[in-house]
């Protein structure tokens, strides 16, 4: 009768959301951030670039690790 739908493993909502860039001011005033990690990108990213939220993350990442420039 009816056939079952495979669910699609590469949504396009998702990878738009994953490649979605923000700016340093809206990594500011995000709510999935803590204080502490909104207080690294302030000091890291520059303000006239945008970035993924993964590579916010990388960001952060490297300045806890002592990489950071």
């Amino acid at each position: 009768m009816f056939t079952k739908k495979e669910p699609d493993s590469k949504k396009p909502e998702a990878q738009q959301k994953n490649n979605q860039k923000y700016s340093k001011a809206q990594f500011a005033e995000s709510r999935q951030l803590s204080r502490i990690e909104k207080d690294i990108l302030a000091a890291v990213l520059l303000e006239q670039k945008t970035y993924t939220l993964q590579e916010a993350q990388e960001h952060i990442q490297q300045f806890m690790n002592g990489e950071a420039q």
